[in-house]
């Protein structure tokens, strides 16, 4: 078998008596020196024996090769060795720390670019209306979302959302954050054209920094498929605050598990949550407050919680506040620093 897209290797077979056919043994590798090459005759030499042969193939080239033994009756048959190329995963792993080299340092966080759009003032009319939607689309609390229209919304961004482009399927992107970032900065990139401002370069800025941000977090997606991070922003009280949730595939358990980790910014202090779910489809929630003025004001409502699992068809095994903050996934990316001295 050949990589695709490699031509086959080329062929020698030597002009030798038989009694010379048994100094080679087929799989033998030598460095071989292609010295001469006269249409399909070749002279080369191996170790201090100068020989001839004759290729169906072009050679173009002389110079030291390797070749392998192929057969040695009724003629020694010589296959020239073409270098290894590359593995896949080396490839692959070489574009990512390119991406990564590339994005990570023009890059912000969700909650800061937000933040920084939702205070830009005097944009053009015709910008106003699409990035007020986005505002409103992503920092303002809408209807409350079905486990069917979360997964929903979920196969259609981020890397889902590219697999159906890539497939040329008709997307959705209509609650797609990036893919509105994207219009949102070609239409500012327009405008820039024509006649750039500061309140237009800053808005490329951050839209730039923000979809640089989804890309690292798709990146990351590629690495660890089994770990879905998400990063969610929202508005309370003129402020922008970070949300995260995580969902994660746990292969340490027999069967291999899933958990949803959630870290929500209150008023009262941080709340973070850990839902397991078994292969019996049997849910545990692990609750920890960072203040114990929150802990106080949610342990009267832990029945409510339950009877909101019941309401939805959930099957709660067990609820309880925790002493110790669930940990999320360590999501580490190497890239390559340079240290200039001068």
């Amino acid at each position: 078998m050949y990589i695709p897209n490699t031509p086959p290797p080329s062929t020698l077979t030597l002009n030798t008596a038989n009694q010379a056919n048994a100094l080679f043994k087929v799989g033998q590798v030598f460095s071989a020196t292609i010295e001469t090459v006269q249409g399909k005759q070749v002279q080369l030499n191996i170790g201090n024996q100068t020989l001839l042969a004759n290729t169906k193939e072009s050679i173009q080239n002389t110079g030291t090769v390797q070749v392998q033994v192929k057969q040695v009756q009724p003629s020694v048959v010589l296959s020239i060795m073409t270098p290894n190329a590359p593995k896949a995963s080396d490839q692959i792993q070489h574009i990512l720390q390119t991406a990564y080299r590339q994005l990570i340092p023009q890059q912000t966080n969700l909650t800061q670019a937000f933040q920084q759009l939702s205070l830009l003032q005097s944009l053009p009319p015709s910008l106003l209306s699409p990035l007020n939607q986005l505002l409103d689309q992503t920092l303002k609390p809408g209807q409350t979302l079905s486990g069917k229209e979360l997964k929903n919304r979920l196969e259609q961004s981020g890397l889902f959302l590219e697999s159906n482009l890539k497939k040329n399927e008709p997307p959705n992107v209509k609650q797609d954050i990036k893919a509105q970032l994207l219009a949102l900065k070609q239409q500012t990139e327009s405008l820039n054209t024509k006649g750039a401002t500061p309140q237009l370069l800053q808005l490329t800025s951050v839209l730039t920094q923000a979809i640089n941000r989804l890309t690292v977090q798709q990146l990351q997606l590629y690495e660890n498929p089994l770990i879905t991070p998400l990063e969610l922003p929202f508005s309370r009280d003129r402020q922008v605050y970070k949300n995260s949730i995580e969902l994660r595939k746990n292969e340490h358990t027999s069967p291999p598990s899933w958990e949803v980790l959630m870290d929500i910014e209150l008023p009262l202090g941080n709340l973070s949550t850990k839902l397991t779910m078994n292969h019996q489809n049997e849910i545990n929630c692990f609750l920890w407050c960072e203040t114990n003025a929150l802990e106080n004001t949610i342990k009267p409502k832990l029945d409510n919680l339950s009877q909101s699992f019941a309401d939805n068809q959930l099957n709660l095994n067990w609820i309880q506040l925790v002493a110790q903050k669930p940990s999320s996934a360590q999501k580490t990316t190497q890239v390559a620093l340079i240290d200039i001295h001068i």
